[in-house]
């Protein structure tokens, strides 16, 4: 039944295309493209020229560059302050414009047969601490096979207030110079 109206549905809109083509053709207009010119830039936002539509003004700091921290992706005091804060675990990915840290799995010294892995998002340009958010996952060895375990959220929060500490001391550190 459904395979009915999908096809009449098909089927109307293609009979109205070819009907005003139809009508086009028959009355003998002529459509002209407009000329372009190769050399010509497109006013406003493009793909990677930001908000001004100019590529070398997303390098330069712009009005709010202060609050921000600078002219990257996300708030650079976040992004720093993760970084430190996950760098004694081995880094899979960091990506400062899209304010992803993916690490690998790290083993304690100390306790061999259980590791860690964090996922650190900075979701803005602002220092704020709705601006982050930080996933832990750990695993335990049991008979020679890794298992998932539940990671407490107070350590999931502690994590996230230490960034967010390091990042307001990133942040007046930086102001002081």
């Amino acid at each position: 039944m459904s395979f009915f109206f999908l096809t009449a549905r098909r089927s109307t809109a293609l009979g109205a295309v070819m009907a005003g083509l139809l009508l086009v053709a028959c009355s003998g207009a002529k459509i002209e493209a407009p000329e372009v010119n190769p050399t010509d830039m497109p006013d406003g936002p493009g793909l990677f020229s930001g908000e001004s539509g100019n590529l070398l003004n997303a390098f330069k700091g712009g009005k709010n560059s202060a609050e921000t921290g600078g002219s990257i992706g996300v708030n650079i005091f976040l992004w720093r302050a993760a970084l430190e804060s996950v760098a004694f675990m081995p880094l899979t990915q960091a990506d400062s414009n899209g304010g992803v840290i993916v690490t690998d799995w790290y083993s304690n010294p100390e306790a061999p047969n259980e590791r860690v892995r964090a996922n650190v998002l900075i979701l803005g340009k602002t220092l704020r601490a709705d601006a982050l958010k930080v996933s832990l996952f750990r695993q335990v060895q049991n008979e020679g096979r890794w298992t998932d375990v539940p990671v407490s959220p107070a350590t999931v929060t502690a994590l996230e207030d230490t960034i967010l500490t390091k990042a307001r001391a990133i942040k007046v550190q930086s102001r002081a110079k």
